[in-house]
């Protein structure tokens, strides 16, 4: 699951698809942020437990936004923090104030939405439901649900949707399975029946999708392989495979519109562009972003204005996309403030003159004429360096190994000591095929005979992480004639003296 600590409450009857009307609230401002042409406020009650994950806006006049626990908020005066008015989908009773409902609350999360025109809407979850509205900004009422039914109940696990038209949406599943698997409609507001399932011939775990018109669509993967079609509808043999392009790291969204233009990011915050998008991995640009956040939301009101966020409260837009770094303005929108994340998820832009951040905590971000801003920055390049260069950074400085050490075949243990420059909070270990998890210097594990890849990234005090180290290593048994149960550690990526192979 993408979402950090996103959590689900209390799971309801998933199999119910009626919605129950919940009471809508309206936005309450918080402490707003200010940065430049960015303000913003959070959702109330719900602002410290919910984690808005999509948001759509067709016009400047309507903008929908989907999180956790089955949350819908839509705005019809996004410019204004004030006019969000929200309400949950899924199992009552339902308070009548703008408290955090504390029972029965449905375990769904809305991954993304999609709004071709003003009077249609829709939406994806992580349990194979698929909501639609021709009201968004009305009632909770106005969404109907049908699950997909693909032989994987609650396991179809949709991540993205794109309608380009209203006679016309794609899903994508975020679920590895054997097959990929892509769904498309010509009747998003019909029954489960009106979708069609595409079977890829590999696994994929897609994160997002786009299609700039019936003849292109482009969807992301977990991997960083990204697959093309010019006709989404046409079966597996119409979609493309095309090579990571970016080196692997992991793709979690995606904007393309028909000029043509598709912009993505990695978990380097590294971005990648490209105005051929069907030709193949080589004419995708990649920008590096500094190897130390995820990409998480694009968007691309014209050609010629591109924004993304990232997963540290950063707004990086650009009147130039397909241009160098140079051609990229960062900002810190969502300061850190050590009691909540800062993290943003998904940013929609319906003009130039008008963007929609959505994030961790309920937050809502509006900029008005952002890339107004972003010309400026480009204007007074000193002050924007200084701006980036303020950003902390930190870096694992040294892993260190034992020069010997003693192992029992089955019950050995091995100790890494590691440091970093710059302000660590703390780090991130990851040993071979585990996952990377909080840890501290000198690190322990149980270790056996072969070969081993021990990676460290350190985290800074505002979260941002720094780029992975690595060190790979042998435990050799090399005295296993004398004593058949020891063994010593050789390194073999040059950063640690040689190990000598004297028996103990």
């Amino acid at each position: 699951m993408f979402l950090p600590g996103g959590s689900v409450l209390r799971r309801g009857n998933a199999r119910r698809i009626a919605f129950l009307v919940a009471t809508l609230g309206l936005l309450v401002l918080s402490p707003a942020v200010q940065a430049g042409s960015w303000s913003g406020a959070s959702l109330p009650g719900a602002g410290g437990k919910v984690y808005l994950l999509g948001a759509s806006c067709p016009s400047e006049g309507l903008c929908v936004a989907v999180g956790t626990n089955n949350l819908i908020a839509s705005s019809t005066d996004p410019s204004q923090p004030l006019s969000w008015h929200y309400g949950y989908a899924g199992e009552g009773p339902w308070p009548k104030t703008n408290e955090w409902p504390t029972e029965n609350i449905s375990g769904r999360q809305i991954q993304a939405v999609s709004c071709p025109s003003a009077g249609l809407c829709v939406a994806v979850t992580d349990q194979g439901f698929i909501y639609s509205s021709t009201d968004p900004a009305g009632p909770a009422a106005a969404w109907k649900s049908v699950q997909i039914d693909d032989g994987m109940g609650n396991n179809t696990h949709l991540f993205g949707v794109s309608c380009p038209t209203t006679g016309l949406c794609v899903a994508v599943s975020g679920k590895r399975t054997d097959q990929g698997k892509i769904f498309t409609t010509t009747e998003p507001t019909g029954p489960a029946s009106a979708w069609t399932s595409i079977e890829l011939g590999e696994s994929f775990e897609f994160r997002a999708v786009s299609c700039a018109s019936a003849s292109l669509c482009v969807a992301v993967a977990n991997d960083g392989r990204i697959v093309v079609s010019t006709d989404p509808r046409g079966g597996s043999a119409a979609w493309k495979v095309l090579a990571a392009p970016g080196g692997g790291g992991s793709l979690r969204s995606v904007a393309c519109l028909s000029a043509p233009l598709c912009l993505t990011g990695n978990e380097g915050g590294n971005l990648l562009s490209s105005t051929n998008p069907i030709a193949g991995p080589a004419s995708w640009k990649e920008v590096p972003g500094g190897g130390s956040v995820q990409i998480t939301g694009v968007a691309c009101p014209t050609s010629s204005a591109c924004v993304a966020v990232d997963n540290n409260g950063d707004a990086i837009t650009s009147t130039h996309p397909t241009g160098e770094a140079s051609s990229w303005s960062f900002e810190n929108v969502q300061p850190f403030t050590g009691e909540e994340g800062n993290a943003l998820f998904a940013v929609s832009c319906p003009s130039t003159a008008l963007c929609t951040l959505v994030g961790s905590r309920g937050r809502i971000l509006t900029g008005r004429d952002p890339f107004a801003a972003e010309t400026h920055a480009q204007a007074h390049p000193s002050r924007h360096r200084g701006k980036r260069a303020k950003r902390p950074r930190v870096k694992v400085a040294r892993i260190e190994l034992p020069f010997r050490q003693q192992l029992e075949r089955h019950r050995g243990r091995v100790t890494i000591r590691f440091y970093a420059h710059g302000r660590p909070r703390g780090y991130l270990c990851r040993l071979d095929h585990h996952r990377f998890r909080r840890c501290r210097s000198p690190k322990r594990y149980p270790i056996g005979i072969g070969h081993h890849v021990f990676r460290v990234r350190a985290i800074g005090y505002t979260g941002l992480r720094g780029p992975i180290t690595i060190e790979r290593f042998t435990v050799d048994p090399l005295c296993e004639s004398r004593s058949p149960r020891s063994a010593v550690l050789r390194s073999e990526s040059g950063a640690s003296a040689p190990l000598s192979r004297t028996c103990y």
